[in-house]
Formats: structure tokens, C-alpha cells, sequence
């Protein structure tokens, strides 16, 4: 039985690398695991959990989603173009989408992928909670861009993956942002 199942996971494994951990890279890829880890915007930062991570490639394509867990954490892995900018690197980057409910929402537009050639990737976000006194709008980072561009980036990027508006009692003059969790038909 064992062996039967290896056999179903290293078939699926080769048709689908794409799903598995096993994906095929090369020269002009860098793989790596992804750590994100989501806490409150204070000082002394509370871990975040159930925070649904959003990870895009250069390209704009969307590689992975995956929740935060009680820690505030999660380990993605992520297989991207290596960056050609930093040509002595074996480098890439991607950009980290995240959303919580009662939170607003954040990205980081650079995040770097085997920046220190050891396989991994890190990115830290705090989360600002919804204040109805303060405009509530996504905090990001790395990013030269006008706030309406971003605006429409990440409703593209939620919309994609279905997710649904947070469900808030306070008045905060605009639509929500975006929940963590998928809309239900």
C-alpha cells in the first residue's frame, strides 16, 4: 500500500510539477521557501493568524495563496526567473499580497528569493487594524506608485482568486478591504 501510494505521488509529481515541491528548475530559475510572517502594527506586534498570503511573479502570475498560521506564519515554496538585474546573484523576486479580516490590507512589491544564496526568502508585514477615524487604505511597500494604482492592482489580484469583502460594522467611508476568506455562491 505504501509503495502504491509513493508510486501515485511521484507520477502526479512528474505530469503536475507545477503542484509539487519537486518542480523542475534550471539556470534561469531560483527555488526557494518562502517565509512570510503577518503581525499587528504595534510595537510589540500579535501574531496574525488566518492571514491569506498572495504571491506573484515578475510576470504577474499568481504561484501560491496559503493562510498564516497561529504563529502568524507560513512557508511557501516558490520557483521564479532568476533576476537578471543582479547578474552575480542567483536571485529572484516576487510581490506579497496580504489580507486579514479586521486588518487593512499590505504589499511588498520586492520581495527578494535566495537573496543569500541559501534557498529561502523572507518578508515581514505588519497589518494596520480598521480604525473608522483614519483612511483605510492598503499600506505598501517597495513601490513608487500612486495609491489608485495600487488600488486597482489589488482588486485585480483578489478578484482572481475569489476572495470576498471583510463584513464590517463601522461606517469607513469606502468599500472594505478585502477578507482573507473566498466568497461563497
Amino acid at each position: 500500500m505504501v509503495q502504491k501510494s509513493l508510486f501515485i505521488l511521484f507520477i502526479i509529481a512528474y505530469l503536475f510539477p507545477s503542484l509539487s515541491v519537486f518542480e523542475e528548475t534550471n539556470e534561469n530559475t531560483v527555488s526557494a521557501l518562502l517565509t512570510a510572517k503577518v503581525t499587528t502594527s504595534e510595537e510589540q506586534g500579535t501574531p496574525i493568524s488566518n492571514a491569506r498570503i498572495i504571491v506573484v511573479n515578475p510576470l504577474g502570475e499568481i504561484i501560491a495563496t496559503e493562510l498564516t498560521n497561529s504563529e502568524g506564519q507560513v512557508n511557501i515554496p516558490v520557483v521564479v526567473q532568476r533576476d537578471p538585474r543582479f547578474p552575480m546573484k542567483n536571485m529572484g523576486e516576487v510581490t506579497v499580497i496580504a489580507v486579514a479580516d479586521g486588518y487593512n490590507e499590505y504589499i511588498n512589491f520586492s520581495v527578494p528569493i535566495n537573496e543569500f544564496n541559501d534557498n529561502t526568502g523572507k518578508v515581514f508585514i505588519p497589518l494596520w487594524n480598521i480604525d473608522p477615524a483614519r483612511r483605510n487604505e492598503p499600506q505598501f511597500l517597495n513601490g513608487s506608485f500612486h495609491r489608485f494604482t495600487v488600488f486597482e492592482m489589488l482588486d485585480y489580484y483578489a478578484e482572481k482568486i475569489g476572495l470576498k469583502r471583510q463584513d464590517i460594522k463601522v461606517d469607513i467611508g469606502k468599500e472594505p478591504p478585502w477578507s482573507s476568506g473566498f466568497k461563497v455562491d
